[in-house]
This record gives C-alpha cells, structure tokens and sequence, in this order.
C-alpha cells in the first residue's frame, strides 16, 4: 500500500511538474459520451455549466482504461494534452504534452480533476470526472453534466 500510495504521489508530481514547465495557458471565460467538435477556436475544449472551482483536465487516447483513480494514474502517461483553469472559467485551452497548441481529433478521453475536493488521487473525494469526447481540429464543447464521478 505505502508503494502504491507513494507511486501515484510521484505521479501527481510528475503531472504537475509537467504543467509547470509547459507554462500552462489561461484561458478566457467565455463518464459519459459527450458530442464534440463544435468548441471554440482550435485546441479548445469548452465545458458548459461547469461549477466554479479551480481545475486540470487530462485528454487522454481513447483505449485507455480509466474506470479507477490507481488505472487514471498510469493513463497519464499517455496523456496528448492537458490545461488548468482558475475559479470561473470554463474554456480550457489545450496543450500538447510535447508542447504548443493540441489539434488531435477524433473520439477521446478526458478527466476533469476538481484541484478544490482534497487531495485527487483519493476516490473518496470525487475529485476525478471522465467522460469521452469528439474533438474537431482539438477543440470541443461538452455539458458538465456528461462527464462521470471516478468512484474507485
């Protein structure tokens, strides 16, 4: 347990360090199958009704199993791209995990991690949400409401 709990601590690092280093972009305020691909400009994922709390989100390949929050952890891995928004805002613009702007399309994962509901690596706090979306040129719309409590 303590080597399990210390892997996805490093992993959340990692992650972060990640970001850091990217220099993540702010954007404008402006589970389930999500339709897509009718988002903003290109490399922007735009989720309506999202509540107001700081967030990350994750696009992940599609054949990637993240039914759990120990399976999230080595997801990231494959993560294509990725972005962290402040408080009240609901327009991520997405970055390719190798650098600039992402314009993958197609059917992909994404995690909505909530940074406000406690440590995220921890189930119990539902921190975690995923639901699959259609991307056109990386960009996106999708309802809050599509999007799955990771429970396990």
């Amino acid at each position: 347990m303590a080597n399990r709990k210390f892997l996805l601590g490093t992993l959340a690092i990692a992650l972060a360090l990640v970001m850091a280093v990217s220099g993540c972009s702010k954007a404008s305020k402006s589970g389930g199958e999500a339709d897509g691909g009718k988002g903003g400009e290109p490399g922007t994922l735009t989720i309506t009704g999202l509540p107001e709390k700081n967030y990350q989100v994750l696009v992940i390949p599609v054949d990637k199993d993240i039914s759990s929050v120990g399976k999230i952890a080595f997801a990231q891995t494959s993560m294509e791209a990725f972005d962290q928004l402040p408080s009240g805002r609901n327009v991520f613009k997405l970055s390719a995990s190798g650098g600039g702007s992402w314009t993958g399309k197609g059917k992909r994962q994404v995690i909505l991690i909530s940074m406000d509901d406690g440590e995220a690596f921890v189930a119990k706090n539902q921190a975690m949400r995923t639901a699959t979306v259609n991307f056109s040129n990386g960009s996106a719309t999708v309802k809050y409401s599509s999007f799955t409590v990771v429970t396990k």
